[in-house]
């Protein structure tokens, strides 16, 4: 009687510690809500909220126009692939949780019924409880390494919602440029159409030639095509930056942005020094190289002999009752784990190479970009140089022309080249936003952080 109530408190305790299972449909309902726009006012106080090892918080006003930058922090709090992104941070923690348990004890037990017709005889029973003592030796190490393993997890999403944050902020910018392309374009395409019109009539009525009809056509042609092909570009940019933003996609999203930031006091050696301490891939893949380094340090462990401790207690068919203690090793004599031990050496030169090349390929991009950006400010300059007095030579030819001093062919040609001069203008200029944009994406944090690391310094 005593033993069965043992054995129903052992099992109400064990019942007690059991996890408990909840289903989790896929249902319409909760994919709806999922993809549903999200509320702004939510956003507003997270935005506020936010801590990111790169990314400030914001105040956001979605009654005005929303910066690039801010428009960067909303692509974090509600971009449905870093939501899928982040719930790598629950199975890592739960990994380490894994990590930290204690091995369970093993219990067997067995029951003898003599089948011989001998009298006085009764039925025989063992109970054993074992121990493994070993894993105990590695556990500390394979918690270290769980923990640095979860580390680097965190490090790799806050490097995906960097990256995120990076892209709405250059697709917000580009469609800005693209807008201001686009009207640019417009507006001489509008006077074209305006010219054209007016050559027509004048040729309905004999007082011009059909030569004249023609380069209007064709004056009118190239830049309403121009505006075109500029419409098409920033309507594929408000699409990925609708999904970015978790927004429908025929939401509309307004942008103001800034004046370009000049970086002329950072130089590629600097950028590159702060990235390589503060740049949140880098980071991960050091962490996940120390999670390694614990790997290797418990395959080492486990080449040693593992054993297990147990105690029984029996009683044979003659109620002889016996009560022992056992111990079982592990003969270290052909694996002695060297494949373990073989696979996490591979593993960590593996991964330090990666890391290498990560270092490599960083430099790189953060000395191309800067080279580029450099080459794109000259050309800004000079072009800024010739805008001027090819306005002024095109607003001259127009004054000529309808005095009749100059020809229609003269004048197309200077507004043509006026009109291509703009428009390579605010070109350059969205090139060097978007290359700005990526050399902070390389680096790893907003410039305007890394020349005030510098001026402290």
């Amino acid at each position: 009687m005593q033993c069965k109530k043992i054995f129903l408190l052992f099992i109400s305790a064990f019942c007690v510690g059991c996890a408990a299972y909840r289903p989790a449909p896929l249902t319409d309902r909760g994919l709806d809500e999922a993809i549903a726009a999200p509320d702004k006012k939510e956003l507003a106080r997270e935005a506020a909220r936010l801590r990111h090892p790169g990314i400030p918080p914001v105040t956001l006003d979605f009654s005005k126009p929303l910066t690039p930058e801010e428009l960067s922090v909303v692509a974090v709090l509600v971009n449905p692939d870093l939501k899928a992104v982040r719930a790598r941070e629950g199975v890592a923690e739960a990994q380490v949780f894994s990590a930290g348990l204690l091995p369970d004890p093993k219990l067997s037990a067995g029951l003898d019924h003599p089948i011989s017709p001998t009298h006085g005889l009764v039925n025989a029973y063992n109970l054993a409880l074992s121990w493994n003592v070993a894993s105990l030796i590695t556990r500390p190490s394979a918690r270290r390494a769980a923990e640095a393993e979860s580390e680097q997890t965190r490090y790799d999403v806050a490097w995906q919602e960097w990256m995120v944050a990076n892209k709405a902020q250059l697709l917000a910018e580009r469609m800005a440029y693209l807008e201001k392309r686009e009207a640019v374009a417009s507006e001489a395409s509008a006077s074209a159409l305006r010219l054209l019109e007016s050559t027509r009539r004048s040729l309905a009525h004999g007082d011009a030639k059909i030569n004249e009809l023609g380069l209007r056509e064709a004056a009118y042609i190239d830049p309403r095509d121009t505006a075109l092909a500029l419409v098409r570009e920033k309507e594929t940019a408000r699409q990925e930056l609708n999904h970015l933003l978790g927004l429908p996609p025929a939401e509309p999203v307004s942008i103001a942005v800034k004046p370009v930031h000049d970086i002329s006091s950072l130089n590629a050696s600097d950028i590159f020094a702060f990235a390589r301490r503060e740049r949140l891939d880098l980071i991960a893949l050091q962490k996940g190289y120390d999670a390694q380094e614990e790997r290797l340090y418990g395959a080492i462990l486990g080449q040693y002999p593992g054993f297990s401790l147990g105690f029984s207690r029996a009683s044979d068919t003659s109620k002889v009752n016996t009560i022992g203690i056992s111990v079982s090793i592990d003969i270290p004599v052909f694996n002695r784990n060297r494949g373990a031990i073989a696979v996490a050496r591979a593993t960590r030169a593996q991964l330090r190479a990666e890391y290498a090349a990560r270092l490599h390929q960083a430099r790189s991009d953060i000395s191309r970009l800067e080279a580029d950006i450099e080459n794109i400010n000259r050309e800004r300059a000079a072009l800024k140089e010739e805008l001027p007095a090819l306005r002024r030579a095109a607003e001259a030819m127009r004054y000529a022309m309808e005095r009749g001093d100059a020809d229609l062919v003269s004048y197309e040609a200077v507004r043509a080249a006026l009109l291509n001069k703009e428009l390579k203008l605010l070109g350059l200029e969205q090139a060097a936003s978007e290359q700005r944009v990526a050399l902070q994406l390389a680096a790893g944090a907003p410039l305007h952080i890394m020349e005030k690391v510098k001026t402290d310094k």
